[in-house]
């Protein structure tokens, strides 16, 4: 089967061939149908995820978001021959389970895979789209908890986890400013964005400031420095207000003295998370993030375009 791996970190990942993984007991193989690319994938062929001792399998298969057939079942399996699923790999149990979704075949163990099953009517690039960005913003909004009338800003409002978190905010009523390059303005809008704001046109903190002087209710971060965030961002919450980061650039204590809350956030996927995002998909009440799509052949360029760092919604392999 073809695969993109690496061979050690550090490495350009590449297309090879390797054998079709089977099932241990517990375990499915998945044939893979669609996969969706995410930052951490080029951060982990870094090295992001090693851990000093630790006995990293290579050759590594990249890919976390999957959506495919289970095509073999180990004993005790929890989906059986035939269904369709989708679902990521946790970040926690890469180093034991080397096969990942940027591949015609996958493993998937309940340990190392948050599965659920794929509803009928929603489609295998639609479900790829979903798993890691959309479980994060799940869980996100639910700790910021964002409610009626309130003032949230999303920054990086755009990318694959804001597309989420601004829908999931809006239906809960709050009032949503997304800050995004001009371009993308209007698909923020479309997500239920009440504010747009071009950071590359000027100064994000001085916008809201003069907009809101009274100060937001919540932010979330999923682009900035902690210098930014801390310096600039921070202070546009309200005191009393939440804040929440992706990219580990808060500094928790250093807010206590306002009753500010703040988290660096680490998703930990759920398989109730994985059917609840299939069944607000399927619902329409929350739209799959604008897909980019490449054939698995063309896997470098869509990992290539990961690492620009300027995506708009989400980008997606398909194997067929």
């Amino acid at each position: 089967m073809r695969a993109f791996v690496i061979d050690s970190f550090g490495r350009v990942p590449q297309l090879k061939d390797l054998p079709v993984p089977e099932p241990g007991p517990g375990e499915v193989q998945i044939e893979v149908r669609a996969a969706a690319v995410n930052p951490i994938d080029w951060k982990v062929a870094a090295g992001a995820l090693a851990r000093p001792g630790a006995d990293f399998p290579f050759p590594f298969t990249l890919g976390f978001d999957v959506a495919g057939q289970v095509t073999a079942a180990g004993e005790g399996a929890a989906f059986a021959v035939g269904q369709e699923v989708f679902g990521m790999r946790r970040p926690a149990a890469v180093a034991g389970h080397p096969h990942g979704s940027y591949a015609e075949y996958m493993t998937a163990s309940p340990d190392a895979v948050a599965l659920a099953v794929r509803p009928d009517g929603l489609d295998a690039p639609s479900a790829a789209a979903l798993p890691m960005t959309g479980g994060t913003a799940l869980a996100l909004t639910r700790w910021l908890d964002p409610a009626e009338g309130e003032t949230l800003l999303v920054v990086g409002a755009t990318g694959g986890v804001g597309s989420y978190v601004l829908q999931l905010a809006a239906a809960r009523g709050a009032h949503v400013i997304a800050v995004a390059s001009g371009e993308d303005h209007a698909y923020a809008r479309s997500l239920g964005a009440a504010e747009t704001i071009d950071y590359r046109t000027g100064d994000v903190a001085d916008t809201v400031r003069a907009a809101h002087p009274g100060g937001i209710d919540a932010v979330l971060d999923l682009v900035d420095s902690r210098d930014v965030v801390m310096g600039k961002i921070a202070p546009l919450v309200r005191d009393g207000g939440r804040l929440a980061t992706t990219v580990f650039a808060a500094d928790p204590e250093a807010l206590t003295d306002r009753g500010v809350r703040a988290v660096n956030f680490n998703y930990q996927a759920t398989e109730q998370d994985m059917a609840e995002l299939g069944e607000l998909a399927i619902s329409g009440r929350l739209k799959v993030a604008e897909t980019t799509t490449f054939k698995l052949a063309a896997m470098d360029e869509a990992y290539a375009a990961s690492t620009s760092g300027h995506v708009r919604g989400k980008l997606v392999i398909t194997t067929d």
